[in-house]
């Protein structure tokens, strides 16, 4: 979780209009570390159902591979569709297809470099930045430890806040 928080504090601050003009650079950077996000926080609740959840083939899941990190992890697409099927977690259609467009501009940003308009990659990024704040309220605050809420309500408190200094047509609020 702690990793999630990190890549997401990452993405406002590349986003931040404040700190200075948003380079392309900068939303490069603010899409690769928000595809991290993605894949930690949607793992780390996958976990918090049932381990074997975030292997490819949760047949071949051993707790060795899971503690030695050297399991062949889910997907985002994966993961989408067994927190929807499995956990019951509520995700739009618009939502999902998002999650998806961010997935296909992070490989474009990461092999190709910028393909696209860089305020249009940045709008999409901000629509996953903000269903991921919702996520991690809904989904994974109530599997915290007391102390773990605090920290991480502060934590969110501070996404919150930087998410006013993103260019509005990148962000809902």
């Amino acid at each position: 979780m702690k990793n999630g928080l990190d890549y997401l504090a990452s993405v406002v601050r590349h986003l931040d209009e404040n700190e200075s003009g948003v380079t392309p650079s900068d939303v490069k950077y603010a899409v690769l570390h928000l595809q991290a996000a993605v894949d930690v926080l949607f793992k780390t609740r996958l976990l918090a159902e049932h381990w074997s959840l975030v292997f490819t083939n949760p047949g071949d899941a051993s707790r060795k591979a899971l503690e030695d990190a050297t399991l062949k992890s889910v997907t985002p697409e994966q993961a989408i569709i067994r927190l929807q099927n499995i956990v019951g977690v509520e995700i739009s259609e618009k939502e999902v297809k998002a999650l998806k467009k961010l997935t296909a501009d992070r490989n474009k940003l990461q092999h190709f470099g910028f393909t696209d308009n860089a305020r249009a990659v940045e709008a999409r990024a901000g629509k996953v930045l903000d269903f991921l704040i919702r996520f991690i309220d809904t989904e994974l605050q109530p599997y915290l430890e007391p102390a773990d809420r605090v920290g991480t309500e502060r934590e969110l408190t501070d996404l919150r806040e930087g998410l006013g200094n993103i260019n509005p047509t990148s962000s809902s609020g």
